[in-house]
């Protein structure tokens, strides 16, 4: 809608004109009408500029529509620009050409004005549509003229004033009636001009047309195959109608369906969903088929009432269609198809294109036909000559193929090219009968030849039905394919082979049997005519019987290849063969000699063929000659065990097998099966022998006699010498040891001892090989048990060389031997607790009476002065008798809690309680509390105490074998003075207790601190020997440690030390 600015002539609408100044804007307005363009648009645009603001504050314009009922807004203006936009939009809706001011102007073809009406009055009088725009636009005066031309009005326009102006007297309404007319006229001249210049369009568009068809005819005269002219046709119709999709649809073979011959723009999805359809299906050009008349849909609201399921599936990918059926003698050959991707009309001269064209392509269409079929029928007698022709070279191959694999060579090659498949397979039945295997193929990719390669007859597929029912099987479509087997669909990715759009199954067949089955498969639906499918019966046919013949003679070869085989396996297997295999004749000459056989005796092919057999002994041969006579009497020999004599002199056991062998011409003869039984009896003797010395080191806990025994066996049957060393604290020691007179001595020379040695620190076995002082090898094991060396066993002989047998029965015998010490020493070692148990009991019993027998007896004494003198004892004597009984509870207390401590211990339940504590201060309190056992022993302590020796232990267990040390220096201090010391190092703090008493035997120190050990004698001085082994384990589960250094009258110091925390 036009919206322009003010004319050159501005005047002030609240003064009236002169007339002067109506002449010139009348000339304004004759010079603008002028300058317009021949646009309708530009002269309403110089109208609304002439008469805002020069006559009005505002103005719009309305032409009747070509049927006369609406008023279209198609121009205004405003004087404010700033409220010209909004104006715009207020009165910019079309408006009833029956109501409203301009109703009545256009009726009477006479202009209207309202002046000085109140705003109330005016606005009801405006049409409704306008009342918007005088609520937000108020005015006082309107001014509505007709706009005519050659006695006919064709709109109006209203000019309003403000409020404030005057209203519009009789000389501006002529003035405004006179533009009106004049911009009327100027408006017709345009639209005259419009009119012109559309006729002159719409006669180009024809010529252009006209032209587009004779360019389609000469095309379509070219055409001489049906997609060319589908082809041609399409591009005419698409180009002339600017269309974005385009299509020919041809009647198949089965007038009932359609298939694209040739489309444009469509996407691949359609084009595979719609590439054959029914003519029944609801779609623009199935309809136009069936009808034989034009369909023409302009917009999506019609596709979808006349198509609404094709529509919802987005089937009718346009927005408009036009399908046009091409007719030839009065039926239906094809359908062309354009669509469009937004709503069109089809004018009428678009229809009428369309239709010649389809004409013309129908008739182009028939004639192409025509020529296609006469070139087919030109191409199906030249067919015929080639399959003559390939027959022909077939059949000469076939008589000259030896194999079926070059059966199935020639008639898939040759089926596939015959009839131009796009694959095929040869598929031939196992001789079992229950499977094919499939033999050759063309055109299938891997993956399906390696799927289908081995096939059961009773799957449910076309091929299988062939070779079933040894008759052909024929799929011209997929549709026949599914109807032929309902189920083939929902197996179509396991139906061997895979069935595509058309496929032929044809049996290979002799002598009433079938043998296999041709598969050639096509990429489009193919019908095979009676010419073809007698061509494929006759190409399989000679085919069969080349496959009857190849496997008759591959059956032959077979045979022959299996006895040549056999022949060569039992050779392979004589020469492979572990045991020596010697034909003999009957006098025992040797006539065959096994490559084992020259392997085991020494005498090669040559040197033994030709004579007697060589290897037996001179003490042999008598039961040698028996053997052979036995053998000729037909009586065979089971692994007789004897001896045979090798190349070098070795006697060697052997066990023998022999039968007669008797040929066609009654010759016979003696084969010998000879192995060598050598190392088994090797074994067998190492089994004995183990057996035996197991029996004796499990016969006697003394592991010193049982391991003598054991070295007397091994010599002489095993070694000239056998020593066993022991390792007993930390000293070797020969134990057991046995020799021949011809044997090294058993002796712990210093070469000796120094290989012992290493064999214990290393714990491998070790097997030598020394040329002095004669030859000789040795064995070398370690005893080993849980994983502890106890000893060597060496062994020794100059006879012949050890080897890793010998090796594994040395190891043998000492993991036997190692056990057998391991177990005497545990059982001493049960023996020895046993007598702890037995001491300790003792002790307990002594050490637990003592001081109950000395509470009873102060209890006794108390009772007895009590019964001489009624006032009782003294204080004096009273408080001694308290005193002992004091001393005697507190030893009873400390024995039984030495128990509970034991009991922890061992159960490991002794549990620490760290606190922050000074070990100087703890000495001195445990110094202080001994103050009467040191009087009453007679010995004085020194103490040296260093200052700040702190840390983070148990107080109460610190306490305990503090108490324990001093109270041991005490007990054997023998009365000499006592030393209490501690003191600080770096990463720990020391205590040490030092006594000058009766010391302790060197021999003792190791066992010092174990449980119920004891280094004097429990009669000399009591206790359970539970305190220093109490001390001990408290102290390590400090992470400390305590040790001892004593000389035996000297005295002792017991040393303590604990982990300081970092300062």
């Amino acid at each position: 809608m036009a919206s322009l600015g003010t004319s050159q002539t501005q005047h002030d609408p609240g003064t009236p004109l002169g007339l002067e100044e109506r002449l010139s804007m009348l000339a304004d307005a004759s010079r603008a009408l002028a300058d317009a363009s021949l646009e309708p648009p530009a002269v309403l645009e110089r109208l609304c500029a002439l008469v805002v603001p020069s006559l009005g504050q505002a103005c719009g314009l309305r032409l009747l529509s070509e049927d006369g009922l609406w008023l279209q807004p198609v121009g205004s203006a405003h004087a404010n620009p700033s409220a010209r936009e909004l104006f715009q939009t207020l009165v910019s809706g079309p408006q009833r050409a029956d109501e409203g001011l301009s109703s009545l102007v256009v009726r009477k073809a006479e202009s209207l004005a309202l002046a000085a009406l109140p705003p109330e009055v005016l606005k009801r009088s405006v049409a409704p549509s306008f009342r918007t725009a005088a609520e937000r636009f108020p005015f006082s005066d309107l001014l509505v003229v007709p706009m005519r031309a050659r006695g006919r009005v064709l709109g109006t326009l209203a000019i309003a004033r403000g409020l404030d102006v005057r209203p519009f007297d009789d000389t501006e309404r002529m003035l405004v009636q006179e533009m009106a007319d004049r911009a009327t006229v100027a408006l017709e001249a345009a639209r005259a001009y419009e009119a012109e210049r559309k006729a002159r369009l719409d006669a180009e568009v024809a010529a252009n047309r006209i032209l587009r068809m004779q360019r389609a005819t000469a095309a379509l005269s070219e055409a001489v195959t049906p997609a060319d002219v589908a082809g041609a046709v399409m591009r005419e119709a698409m180009d002339a109608l600017g269309a974005d999709q385009g299509v020919v649809t041809v009647a198949s073979e089965d007038p009932s369906w359609l298939e694209i011959l040739v489309s444009r723009n469509l996407p691949p999805l359609s084009l595979d969903r719609l590439a054959r359809f029914p003519s029944s299906a609801p779609l623009p050009t199935a309809e136009a088929y069936r009808t034989r008349l034009p369909l023409w849909m302009e917009s999506p609201d019609q596709l979808a009432v006349r198509y609404p399921s094709s529509f919802q599936r987005q089937e009718l990918l346009a927005q408009a269609v036009a399908s046009l059926p091409l007719l030839a003698h009065g039926r239906a050959l094809g359908v062309l198809s354009v669509g469009f991707h937004r709503p069109r009309p089809f004018p009428e001269s678009e229809r009428a294109f369309l239709k010649d064209l389809a004409g013309q392509a129908a008739q182009a269409l028939e004639r192409a036909r025509l020529y296609t079929a006469e070139q087919q029928a030109r191409t199906t007698a030249q067919r015929a000559a080639e399959r003559t022709t390939r027959l022909q070279v077939v059949t000469s191959e076939f008589s000259l193929a030896l194999t079926a694999t070059r059966v199935a060579e020639i008639v898939v090659d040759h089926g596939v090219a015959a009839v131009g498949a796009r694959s095929g397979g040869l598929w031939l039945i196992e001789p079992e009968g229950t499977h094919a295997r499939l033999v050759r193929t063309v055109g299938y990719p891997q993956e399906m030849v390696e799927r289908f390669q081995r096939l059961p007859l009773n799957l449910s597929a076309p091929l299988m039905e062939a070779l079933r029912e040894g008759r052909p099987v024929w799929l011209e479509t997929p549709e026949a394919a599914t109807h032929r087997d309902p189920g083939l669909s929902q197996r179509q990715g396991a139906t061997p082979p895979p069935v595509t759009p058309s496929m032929a199954c044809l049996p290979l067949r002799s002598e009433g049997r079938t043998l296999g089955a041709l598969v050639l498969n096509f990429t489009e639906p193919r019908r095979f005519d009676s010419e073809e499918r007698a061509f494929l019966e006759l190409l399989v046919h000679p085919a069969a019987e080349a496959l009857a013949r190849a496997r008759l003679q591959e059956q032959q070869q077979a045979a022959q290849a299996a006895l040549r085989e056999a022949h060569q396996t039992l050779s392979a297997v004589i020469q492979a063969s572990p045991a020596a295999i010697v034909l003999m004749d009957p006098d025992g000459t040797v006539r065959m000699w096994s490559a084992a056989a020259e392997r085991i005796f020494g005498w090669t092919e040559q040197e033994a063929l030709g004579r007697p057999l060589v290897a037996v002994p001179p003490d042999k041969q008598a039961e040698f000659r028996d053997n052979l006579a036995r053998v000729a009497r037909g009586e065979p020999l089971m692994g007789v065990e004897t001896q045979r004599q090798c190349k070098d002199g070795t006697r060697i056991d052997v066990a023998l097998w022999a039968s007669a062998v008797r040929h066609t011409s009654g010759q016979m003869q003696c084969v010998y099966v000879i192995t060598d039984i050598t190392e088994r009896k090797r074994a067998e003797d190492a089994q004995r022998f183990l057996a035996r010395a197991g029996s004796e080191l499990a016969s006697s806990l003394d592991d010193e006699a049982t391991l003598e025994r054991v070295a007397h066996l091994a010599v002489p049957s095993w070694a000239d010498s056998c020593t066993i060393h022991l390792l007993e604290e930390d000293e070797l020691r020969c134990v057991a040891a046995a020799h021949t007179g011809s044997g090294p001595e058993a002796s712990l020379s210093e070469p000796e001892a120094d290989a012992v040695a290493r064999i214990l620190a290393s714990g491998q076995p070790e097997l030598r090989r020394e040329s002095t002082p004669k030859p000789c090898t040795s064995l070398r094991v370690p005893l080993v048990v849980r994983g502890q060396a106890l000893g060597v066993l060496s062994l020794t002989t100059t006879r012949r060389l050890y080897d890793a047998r010998d090796l594994a029965l040395a190891q043998e015998l000492a993991r036997q031997a190692a056990l057998a010490i391991d177990n005497a020493r545990l059982y001493r070692e049960a023996q020895h607790a046993v007598r702890l148990r037995e001491e300790f009991l003792s002790i307990a019993s002594h050490e637990l009476k003592t001081p109950i027998s000395a509470l009873q007896l102060q209890v006794q004494i108390l009772l007895s002065t009590l019964d001489r003198s009624p006032s009782g004892p003294s204080p004096e004597r009273l408080r001694r008798s308290l005193d002992t009984v004091d001393r005697q509870v507190r030893r009873q207390t400390q024995l039984i809690n030495d128990l509970l401590d034991v009991s922890r211990i061992s159960a490991g339940r002794l549990q620490l309680r760290p606190e922050p504590m000074e070990l100087s201060s703890l000495a001195r309190e445990v110094a202080e509390r001994f103050e009467p056992e040191l009087a009453r022993a007679g010995s004085s302590l020194q103490l040296q105490l260093s200052s700040e020796v702190a840390g983070q232990w148990d107080r109460l267990r610190l306490d305990q074998v503090v108490t324990n040390l001093l109270s041991n220096a005490v007990k054997y201090g023998r009365g000499n003075p006592i030393q209490l010391v501690t003191s600080v190092e770096d990463s720990h703090v020391r205590l040490s207790v030092k006594d000058g008493g009766i010391g302790i035997a060197e021999e003792d120190l190791k066992r010092l601190f174990n449980r119920f050990e004891r280094a004097v004698s429990e009669r000399n001085y009591g206790g359970f020997g539970l305190g220093l082994w109490i001390a001990r384990q408290i102290i390590e589960a400090m992470g400390g440690r305590i040790q001892v250094e004593s000389q035996l009258g000297v005295g002792s110091t017991f040393t303590v030390e604990l982990p300081r925390p970092p300062a």
